[in-house]
């Protein structure tokens, strides 16, 4: 009876304990869900992140995580009210990459017509110094193209340092503020297309310095009805080793700043799209699957080895594997090209040839780079995707022999589009470097079919200038003024590929590489280096021997 007793006593303590421990984290998730004048948010360099917005509250709505390759995502999102109306959210995302370094994507929505602001600011204390490293070096020249318009965007505010005795505290590539609107088209069969309108990118950055540290601040202005974005990225270590590779860095982000992603988002960068868009508008950005492959990052990274490069090459794999979604396999562009629209009845989502076949050389010459087991093989599924096209007759058929596989695909396409020289050559470089990787005879059927298709066609592809035409139509009429590089970088690593599966070059396309190097040439167009060292271990070095418009890197 005794023994029962106490038993008894200790259960009842038990549960005493119990409901009182339920009862105090019931209060604490009470006081987490308290709107507040301002939140912090613990860092995973164990720092804190400090967010406030001016005459609102913030609430704590949700939290998630996520891991992808490489990297993991910390999403923390907070509901904005005045008097108890609710004006909007701010989003944090917190990436992580496997080195320890992570960047911080803030995102504030503005839901109401009303004018705010919002800030997140980091503190950094101890007896510091600090440097910052500005971008802002030579005033970019933003001239108009045909074709995309002007594009007002810059580059990031700069690179700081902070050190404290001599020892490196903090490197932070610190982004302007980016402040736009969303614009949407619905169609009636539930697709829709959806860009960005800027209304403006500013240079917004407050360094606070006193005895007890330095707090860095950056501002999130909103006009109203808006969304505005900005980001980090922090390490302990140098993301430059080298300074003459951040110079160039930074040179290359003023002299290409239209092809220099500097607008990222936790879903990946916003880049300028051509006037012909629906919903239309001068100013529209959006995730352009070309831009969100960081190929410049993989590139720089491959000749610098330096930090800043490594981790906007696993923030880019991220951003891919996000934007792809539950469409397992293929990237489906989110925009309506109106040109598309109109000629064959294309409207977003679709498919787009070149930038699937980019997306998967990127993400497969990453997993090789990096040694990633899961990106190796990322090529197999669209190499499918084209043979299932020939099969299906999306293709262009050349009277002479041979056939080129069309530029783009949807379901709800009238008819067949057409054929650009830097897609076919593309996609038959694509399915030679499938058939060296898993011998499969489909694949070097397909890309044999390419060859005669283009050698067929043959001188028709050049321009009066030396140039090459952009595309060749369904009724082979010829439109279109062709990239500066793509293309002559595509036919310069044909030629590598077929000789790398044993078979001869092409003399067309050795003709092809010849007016169209000379063109560049006495058009004074800029050789990049890669495309350049191209030319001369191909034996086309007579071509560019003095010429002084090639970067060196």
């Amino acid at each position: 009876m005794f023994k029962r007793k106490i038993w008894s006593s200790i259960l009842c303590f038990v549960l005493v304990v119990m409901m009182l421990i339920t009862w105090s984290l019931k209060e604490d998730e009470n006081k987490e869900i308290e709107p507040k004048e301002s939140v912090s948010l613990e860092l995973p360099n164990s720092a804190q992140l400090h967010l406030e917005a001016s005459g609102l509250l913030l609430q704590k709505t949700n939290s998630s995580n996520k891991s992808y390759i490489r990297s993991t995502d910390q999403t923390t999102i907070y509901n904005l009210f005045e008097d108890g109306e609710n004006m909007g959210s701010i989003k944090v995302t917190v990436r992580e990459i496997d080195n320890g370094d992570f960047f911080i994507f803030t995102q504030l929505q503005n839901k109401s017509s009303k004018g705010y602001s919002a800030s997140i600011s980091y503190p950094i204390s101890g007896n510091i110094k600090y440097n910052l490293t500005d971008f802002e070096r030579q005033e970019i020249q933003h001239e108009h193209d045909h074709v995309y318009g002007v594009d007002p965007t810059t580059y990031p505010i700069g690179l700081l340092t902070v050190k404290e005795h001599e020892n490196l505290v903090t490197n932070m590539m610190i982004s302007r503020n980016y402040i736009s609107k969303e614009l949407k088209t619905n169609y009636e069969n539930g697709d829709k297309s959806v860009v960005r309108e800027l209304t403006s990118e500013n240079k917004d950055l407050k360094l606070m310095h006193d005895d007890n540290g330095l707090t860095v601040t950056l501002p999130l202005q909103s006009v109203g009805n808006d969304v505005s974005e900005n980001w980090l990225l922090l390490s302990k270590e140098p993301l430059f080793k080298k300074e003459e590779a951040r110079d160039e860095w930074i040179s290359q982000s003023t002299k290409q700043y239209k092809e220099t992603n500097k607008w990222y988002t936790a879903e990946g960068p916003y880049s300028k799209l051509p006037w012909s868009i629906e919903p239309e508008t001068k100013l529209g950005y959006g995730r352009n699957l070309v831009r969100v492959q960081d190929k410049k990052a993989l590139n720089y990274y491959e000749t610098t080895q330096e930090r800043y490069f490594y981790d906007l090459l696993l923030n880019s794999v991220a951003n891919l594997f996000i934007f792809q979604g539950d469409n397992k396999g293929l990237w489906e562009t989110e925009y309506t090209s109106t040109w598309l629209k109109k000629d064959y009845g294309i409207q977003a989502p679709y498919t787009d040839t070149r930038h699937n076949e980019n997306v998967a050389l990127f993400l497969k010459k990453t997993g090789d780079m990096l040694d990633i087991k899961e990106l190796k093989n990322s090529t197999i599924t669209y190499a499918d995707f084209l043979v299932d096209q020939t099969k299906n007759g999306n293709i262009i058929e050349v009277p002479e022999g041979g056939y080129l596989v069309t530029d783009y695909y949807s379901p709800q396409q009238t008819k067949k589009t057409h054929t650009s020289l830097n897609h076919a050559l593309g996609e038959m470089n694509f399915l030679l470097e499938s058939y060296q990787q898993t011998k499969e005879e489909s694949y070097l059927d397909v890309a044999r079919n390419m060859r005669r298709g283009i050698e067929n066609i043959g001188e028709k592809w050049l321009r009066e200038n030396g140039d090459v035409w952009y595309q060749v139509n369904g009724d082979f009429t010829f439109d279109g003024t062709d990239y500066p590089l793509l293309t002559l970088g595509d036919l310069l690593k044909s030629q590598q590929s077929w000789e790398a599966v044993g078979e001869k070059r092409s003399e067309m396309f050795d003709q092809l590489i010849r007016s169209k190097a000379q063109y560049l040439v006495e058009s004074k167009q800029e050789i990049l280096r890669p495309v350049a060292d191209l030319l001369i271990n191909q034996e086309f070095g007579y071509i560019i021997e003095g010429y002084n418009n090639i970067p060196k890197f």
